[in-house]
C-alpha cells in the first residue's frame, strides 16, 4: 500500500470568509489517494456541512489550546481517528 498523501492547509487567524473558501477550494483536490488535513482556529460547521454534501468523510479533534485539526478525504479506508492521533495526542 503507498503511503496516504496529506494536503496542508492551514487557514488559523483568517478572517471570515477566507478560510471556508480556500478550505472548499483544497478539498477539490482531494481523491481516492490522498486527504485534506485542516488547522483552523474554530470549529468549521459551515465547512463540515459542505463536505458531507460533497460525501467527503471527515473527522475531527480539538487542542488544549482551542484550535482544531480535520482530515477530510474521499477514501472509506482510512483510518482517520488513528492518523489524527498525531495531531492531537488523543
Amino acid at each position: 500500500m503507498s503511503p496516504v498523501e496529506v494536503i496542508e492547509l492551514d487557514v488559523r487567524g483568517l478572517n471570515h470568509p477566507e478560510p471556508l473558501e480556500r478550505s472548499v477550494e483544497m478539498m477539490k483536490r482531494l481523491d481516492g489517494r490522498n486527504c485534506l488535513h485542516l488547522q483552523i482556529h474554530r470549529y468549521p460547521r459551515p465547512l463540515l456541512m459542505i463536505a458531507q454534501k460533497q460525501g467527503i468523510r471527515f473527522d475531527a479533534c480539538e487542542t488544549e489550546s482551542g484550535e482544531w485539526h480535520i482530515l477530510f478525504t474521499k477514501n472509506p479506508s482510512f483510518d482517520l481517528k488513528r492518523m489524527l492521533q498525531d495531531f492531537c495526542d488523543v
